[in-house]
């Protein structure tokens, strides 16, 4: 029977620092969304179903664009 397993381990990012790291960049992401959208959140179901709204420009890293791709994936893991 193998030993125990550290708790900082993940099985998908190896260590709980891996982990984090992920975490650290996807809020960076999200912060810069506040930036344009503000502070009010919205229900999404309202969003998805409202108008489309306002038209902006933003410029995405390719960092950033599979960073947002990794987290629209988990979401859709979740529904």
């Amino acid at each position: 029977m193998p030993g125990p397993v550290s708790d900082s381990y993940d099985p998908e990012f190896s260590t709980g620092a891996n982990a984090a790291d992920v975490r650290e960049a996807i809020k960076d992401i999200v912060n810069q969304f506040g930036k344009h959208l503000g502070p009010e959140l919205k229900y999404i179901v309202g969003v998805v179903q409202g108008p489309e709204g306002k038209r902006t420009k933003f410029a995405l890293s390719e960092r950033d664009m599979r960073i947002i791709r990794f987290g629209l994936n988990r979401a859709l893991e979740s529904i």
